[in-house]
């Protein structure tokens, strides 16, 4: 099972102890369960994306994400991709960010990911334009280029055609909870006779409070008013239940794609808050005995 670990950078005022602190769960996943790559989100201050959710911490800067992969690379020996939001850049400032990210940092994969609100100007290119601007002039050694795919969103499907044509190579989903969407939307690409990326990385992602769940809610995740109200039931068994959510959507999605169709299904693993590392292995092995036994 071809296996994604996401890792956040750091606050920047927790220091290089919490830069130890990542590096050492990276390096302990990988070692009970090889990964393909480490996924570095770029988080920045945004809005909520629904009237459900909330959010506690308020945001504070975080390392960059091509410092850390540079940290993971080196240390632990994995592969990094790196996430960045390209319309606050503009094209030829992209350019070059993207051509030292490889020359210095040694990241040749990247998620190009678009703004957040549909009625604001932004000043870089979109998503569709930034990856034929990487894919035509990054001049970078076995460039892998990413999109995000939201499998709710009308007219994915179409994105996901133009997306692949311009330039991607792959897609990571939002963080699901629930299956039906990506059913409906990998059934219409199987039909469809337009290109397919390579890879489809499903983002699934362990919770252990109700604190956590409802900061997945602020985030934009569906989940289902009946499945939010069994994940939090009970307090003490929210990871738990989180993890057998997890198992049902991975199971439904391996038995309803054959492993023969493209794009090939990813599991990208995004604990959410103090999950402990080896409750994040022993997940990783249930997935992909799923498969095996597929």
């Amino acid at each position: 099972m071809k296996t994604l670990l996401e890792a956040v950078p750091p606050e920047l005022h927790r220091g290089p102890a919490a830069v130890d602190t990542v590096l050492a769960h990276v390096a302990a996943i990988h070692a009970a369960f090889p990964l393909d790559a480490v996924n570095i989100p770029e988080i920045h201050e945004e809005p909520s994306r629904s009237s459900k959710g909330e959010r506690h911490q308020p945001f504070a800067p975080r390392m960059a994400p091509r410092e850390l992969a540079y940290q993971i690379q080196e240390q632990v020996g994995v592969p990094c991709m790196i996430n960045r939001v390209v319309v606050n850049t503009p094209a030829p400032e992209l350019l070059a960010w993207a051509h030292e990210t490889w020359e210095r940092y040694g990241v040749n994969q990247f998620v190009l990911v678009g703004g957040g609100l549909s009625n604001q100007q932004y000043v870089g290119p979109s998503v569709l334009q930034a990856n034929q601007l990487l894919r035509d002039k990054a001049a970078i050694e076995r460039l892998r280029i990413g999109n995000i795919c939201i499998p709710s969103r009308d007219g994915e499907l179409q994105r996901l055609g133009e997306k692949t044509a311009a330039g991607a190579d792959f897609f990571t989903t939002q963080i699901l909870y629930e299956a039906d969407e990506l059913h409906r939307l990998l059934s219409a690409l199987d039909r469809a006779a337009g290109p397919a990326p390579d890879d489809l990385w499903v983002a699934l992602c362990p919770a252990r409070t109700l604190r956590n769940i409802r900061f997945l809610l602020w985030l934009g995740v569906n989940i289902s008013d009946d499945l939010e109200a069994w994940l939090v039931e009970a307090p003490d068994e929210v990871l738990h239940r989180s993890l057998t959510q997890i198992k049902r959507v991975w199971q439904s999605l391996v038995q309803n794609h054959p492993a023969r169709q493209s794009p090939a299904l990813g599991v990208n693993l995004a604990p959410i808050g103090a999950i402990p590392t080896e409750v994040t292995v022993t997940l990783a092995k249930q997935l992909a005995a799923i498969i095996e036994e597929a």
